[in-house]
């Protein structure tokens, strides 16, 4: 049974903030996915079913290591099934990796740190057999609030009053709007729309397919700033303002960031993880003018008090809605650590 688990944009690896899609193959693929015909270095990790309590310790070390894609898989599945009253024997997750040197790390890693407890992992080559085009030819439009998100194939005629359209290729980029934590961040921009009007600059961090940049500038931003450090992601994000009329307003940056030397947004996009915002708190809110908005996602319900630990001394929490399993957080960044009081 394959089970949607992350979703991750890549700005700044170490992290699974490079997990470009994360779920099965058909899930949203983010940042990264493969080149037709190319191998993709992956481990198929297996976990007795009796050690599934690991499951959040596997979670927290793959952090480590760069994937970007996982599937899961109930070994023994339809002996799982309702009615026949058995468990499958295993679990069974394929996690694939943007590097070889990645996928060997945290090989060694999982072996040495859940091994005795009867994890193993096994390095292997998969070759892309074009899944992610195939998964992707049949997504459709997503409304989302007062935005649609729409393939190229299916885009809706235009009508009078109808919702803003942003047109996403999902074919080597995320962000089509199939994902609790892309949704999340698309309501809070429109929430949040008169800063996006008043404001000078938006800065998207992890920009993947670009839909966030996109979707800031089609709600009356004045320019914004998009950061990605996957050129493929890049790529795509680079077709997609193209095809949604807003080059001349959206800035697009390859880089991280610890190379990169960005000027601070009024809004922040940041739809990345819970473990990328723990690391890097200081410097994703230096990026952040002071009284500014940082929209941030990709965070589980149970990272979340972590993440406000690490961001809250420096923001005070201005909304926060929760999808799924994902919540998002809308910040305001203060300028001598007073939080502001949350908004009613």
């Amino acid at each position: 049974m394959a089970r949607s688990l992350r979703r991750r944009n890549s700005v700044n690896l170490p992290a699974r903030p490079g997990r470009a899609a994360i779920g099965a193959p058909g899930d949203d693929c983010r940042a990264g996915c493969p080149r037709r015909g190319t191998p993709r270095p992956a481990l198929d990790v297996h976990l007795p079913v009796a050690a599934e309590s690991l499951l959040p310790r596997l979670d927290a070390l793959l952090d480590d290591y760069d994937p970007f894609a996982i599937h899961d898989d109930d070994a023994g599945n339809d002996a799982a099934a309702p009615g026949h009253g058995h468990r499958p024997a295993s679990l069974e997750r394929r996690v694939y990796f943007f590097s070889t040197g990645s996928r060997d790390a945290a090989c060694r890693a999982i072996d040495s740190a859940l091994g005795a407890d009867g994890a193993r992992a096994t390095p292997i080559d998969v070759a892309d057999d074009g899944w992610a085009a195939r998964s992707h030819a049949r997504l459709r439009a997503v409304r989302v609030g007062d935005l649609i998100v729409a393939p190229p194939w299916d885009v809706p005629p235009p009508v009078a009053g109808s919702p803003t359209v942003v047109i996403i290729e999902p074919s080597m980029g995320f962000g089509t709007g199939h994902h609790a934590s892309t949704r999340l961040c698309l309501r809070a921009l429109q929430r949040f729309r008169d800063r996006l009007r008043t404001g000078r600059r938006v800065l998207d961090l992890g920009a993947g397919s670009g839909v966030l940049a996109i979707a800031a500038i089609l709600l009356g931003a004045r320019s914004a700033t998009a950061v990605e450090r996957d050129p493929d992601a890049l790529a795509n994000a680079r077709d997609n303002v193209r095809r949604n009329g807003v080059d001349d307003r959206v800035r697009l940056v390859e880089g991280d960031l610890e190379s990169l030397h960005l000027e601070a947004g009024d809004v922040v996009t940041a739809n990345l993880t819970g473990a990328f915002f723990l690391r890097h708190a200081a410097a994703v809110l230096r990026l952040v003018e002071a009284g500014g908005l940082l929209l941030a996602g990709g965070i589980t319900v149970g990272e979340e008090p972590a993440v406000r630990a690490a961001l809250e001394p420096r923001a005070g929490v201005r909304g926060r809605a929760v999808e799924e399993e994902w919540v998002g957080l809308v910040l305001e960044r203060t300028a001598h650590g007073v939080c502001p009081p949350p908004e009613t």
